[in-house]
């Protein structure tokens, strides 16, 4: 997609906009900020911006075959380094991008190189960019794609600029949802809300699968008495690849309702779309119950980073949040 189709990032897409129809757009940068912000995206609409056969202005056509090819991923001289299992490793700077860097562009006129989660680069991999960075090649762009930017070699930051991308404002990302999406307000609001901004979660979010989960979590939460507690954390145990999904919902309903007790902005909810339902179980709620169920559920999320075993940390979660339903 071209710049303009980008939203959100006005600041970073001006400047390459202004860079690429002055002609002074620097060898190397590093686009950092949460994941499904629109990185990746503004990385392939400076490459069509570059190599469009009718860009004006640093805006690219969209329309061209340069501009398709770039979009569908086709282009010779547009090309991105992901990481082999965990890492970004020395054969792939070396085969995909130092020995191909000096070769000149086959079809466009700049060559520009994507290096996704460049944090991941092994110390080997980085000294082997450096030196890259360090002599570059003419008519090479080099975008280092990353939420950790300071995991990188400092001698690596130093020779890139950093370009910060940040989350979508919960009107923009919304208005963006209804018209991509086609859908309801109501729906678009709760979407924005729940991807925290960020248009590729909410896109993720609304597929249906997803939608199915998330109706199915809330639906079996409403039901739940205080002695159902112990068998809903054998049925979620065997729900475990969703498990962090059902996780998130969770913790979305009883903040929900939390901010509702404690009488703050609607604007805030991220089940919007399903108000009714929430004043409904709001009466059933203390605000120090909910309180407590929220922070029950955020350390639940945070063992399973650490790989706990799961039936144990649910069997300790819905006994908290069993106990705290007792006390309502």
């Amino acid at each position: 997609m071209p710049f303009k189709d980008i939203k959100g990032q006005t600041r970073a897409i001006e400047y390459f906009k202004r860079a690429v129809g002055n002609k002074r757009l620097g060898h190397a940068f590093i686009f950092t900020g949460p994941e499904g912000v629109g990185k990746r995206a503004t990385a392939l609409a400076l490459a069509q911006a570059l190599n469009c056969s009718q860009s004006a202005e640093g805006e690219a056509c969209g329309e061209c075959p340069a501009c398709r090819k770039i979009t569908q991923g086709g282009h010779p001289d547009v090309r991105s380094i992901e990481p082999e299992g965990q890492f970004l490793k020395i054969d792939q700077m070396r085969e995909q991008l130092q020995r191909d860097a000096i070769l000149k562009p086959m079809e466009g006129s700049t060559k520009l190189y994507i290096l996704d989660s460049a944090e991941r680069l092994t110390l080997e991999a980085a000294n082997s960019l450096l030196k890259l960075l360090e002599e570059p090649p003419p008519a090479v762009i080099l975008v280092l794609i990353t939420t950790q930017p300071f995991a990188l070699l400092e001698t690596i930051r130093s020779r890139c600029q950093t370009v910060r991308f940040r989350p979508l404002e919960t009107k923009v990302l919304s208005s963006w949802l209804r018209e991509r999406l086609a859908c309801p307000a109501d729906q678009a609001q709760a979407l924005a809300m729940q991807s925290g901004g960020r248009p590729a979660k909410a896109l993720r979010l609304a597929d249906e699968n997803t939608q199915a989960l998330r109706n199915q979590v809330i639906g079996k939460l409403q039901k739940l008495g205080p002695r159902d507690w112990p068998e809903a954390a054998v049925q979620w145990g065997e729900h475990r690849a969703e498990l962090p999904e059902m996780l998130a919902v969770l913790l979305s309903w009883f903040r929900d309702l939390l901010i509702l007790s404690s009488r703050a902005s609607r604007e805030l909810l991220m089940n919007s779309d399903r108000l009714t339902e929430l004043e409904g179980a709001l009466l059933d709620e203390s605000t120090e119950s909910l309180a407590e169920k929220c922070q029950a559920v955020l350390t639940a999320i945070q063992q399973m980073k650490k790989n706990i075993n799961t039936q144990l940390l649910l069997e300790n979660l819905f006994m908290r949040l069993g106990a705290k339903a007792g006390r309502n």
